[in-house]
């Protein structure tokens, strides 16, 4: 598959990816889990969802996705709130979403 050609950096450009370099950094490596990368793709495709139903539908232990939930947490990927004795979980970042997207255009068969 050839990508298409993307036009040049302008110097502007090129400073702005620098002042955001560290953001889309942090952004990329809370991604980079294959663990992770599901849980985003389950939650953008369900809306809230608890960590029972997210582990039983992924085949992962519940301590596994709780981890893994308070790492997205903490970086703001995802948002919680509690109904009853039950922590419901879900996407709330916009990037992380348009990232999502991406790798489902790229990688998932149609």
């Amino acid at each position: 598959m050839n990508a298409p050609a993307t036009p040049p950096l302008s110097p502007a450009d090129l400073d702005a990816m620098a002042a955001k370099a560290g953001e889309a950094a942090a952004l990329l490596r809370a991604l980079g889990s294959e663990h992770r990368l599901m849980l985003l793709c389950r939650l953008s495709a369900g809306g809230e969802t608890s960590v029972g139903e997210l582990a039983e539908s992924l085949g992962l232990s519940q301590p596994g996705v709780s981890q893994h939930l308070a790492r997205l947490r903490a970086e703001g990927i995802v948002a919680a709130r509690r109904s009853g004795t039950t922590i419901l979980y879900r996407l709330a970042d916009p990037r992380a979403a348009a990232l999502l997207r991406l790798l489902r255009d790229l990688h998932c068969p149609h």
